[in-house]
């Protein structure tokens, strides 16, 4: 017979494994569709743009319209995740700032280093690894980490390029955000207990529970490891940062402060997930690097299967989720 302890290493591996293979093979998905040119490339971008205005906010909707949240302290998680975004966003800043004279390289090496990609491979994972509550959980830290975000990200930007945000702009943009629409229209139902129809419920569940899987699709298709041979170093160092230091410094004090299952569920999914796909469009809308930036996108979604998953195995082995 096997020790107790090999016994519960393997249960744990399994189901780690189990957490991010879905995510793995629905990129792979993507990636065959590309590759069999069944589909035309422009699809999928349309497909991707459908999923955001779409499927994404009718999953952010139903995940908060069905949770059951009575009893659970989740006021300080959100705050520590959105405290914690804030300063490691500062720090990114204060490193790029000294180390990287180019401003459209800097803009897109602080991007890489703080902005990532959870509404979309954050969520997928969340439904893998967590109960309702946890995505649930997962829904809410959307709705409060993605405007942050994208306030950040404009902030850094538009000062790349030697400009001042536009506060009108910035906020305008956030409240027009989709999956921002759809957080606070299933928090607004949820805190008000405003009864929907039951056919209601399931046709939006049906198309949000869509959503998660397209977007990966769409991801998977978009994902090219052409043009990274002269930005092989900087790849290497900023997924280092991405995938591995930011999710270190996001945990240790998390379980310092008490965070365990769900909760520390949720901290690690928002933080070890790889660069936003979003963050591409703004580069080259606000003249940063956009290849760069295109290039971190790919190579930490690739990554960051394996990164999630040996994240994802010691913290089970720990015990903490």
């Amino acid at each position: 017979a096997f020790p107790q302890e090999v016994l519960s290493m393997f249960d744990n591996f399994i189901i780690a494994l189990n957490c991010v293979t879905p995510m793995f093979l629905t990129l792979c998905v993507g990636i065959l569709l590309r590759a069999s040119k069944i589909v035309p490339e422009e699809a999928f971008h349309h497909l991707s743009q459908i999923s955001f205005h779409a499927f994404l906010p009718c999953l952010m909707f139903s995940n908060l319209y069905s949770a059951d949240l009575s009893g659970t302290d989740h006021a300080t998680i959100f705050v520590y995740l959105v405290a914690w975004v804030v300063v490691w966003f500062l720090l990114c800043t204060a490193v790029c700032n000294k180390l990287e004279p180019d401003l459209r390289r800097r803009g897109a090496y602080i991007q890489s280093g703080y902005r990532t990609n959870i509404a979309v491979v954050g969520v997928f994972l969340a439904q893998s690894m967590m109960g309702n509550n946890g995505v649930a959980l997962m829904s809410m830290a959307v709705g409060l980490v993605v405007p942050t975000y994208n306030t950040l990200a404009v902030i850094t930007l538009e000062s790349c390029r030697g400009k001042r945000p536009d506060p009108v702009h910035l906020v305008k943009s956030i409240l027009r955000n989709p999956l921002i629409i759809g957080c606070a229209l299933g928090g607004l139902c949820l805190g008000l207990h405003i009864p929907l129809p039951g056919s209601v419920v399931k046709a939006v569940s049906s198309v949000g529970n869509a959503g998660s899987v397209t977007t990966l699709v769409a991801l998977g298709a978009s994902l090219k490891l052409g043009g990274m041979q002269h930005n092989q170093a900087a790849i290497v160092r900023c997924s280092f940062v991405r995938l591995v230091l930011a999710p270190l410094c996001a945990l240790v004090p998390a379980i310092l402060l008490g965070f365990r299952g769900d909760a520390l569920g949720v901290v690690l999914v928002c933080i070890a997930s790889p660069v936003a796909s979003t963050a591409y469009p703004m580069a080259l809308a606000y003249d940063s690097d956009h290849e760069f930036t295109a290039q971190m996108v790919v190579t930490t979604s690739l990554i960051c299967t394996l990164t999630l998953f040996l994240w994802i195995f010691a913290l089970k082995q720990l015990g903490l989720v």
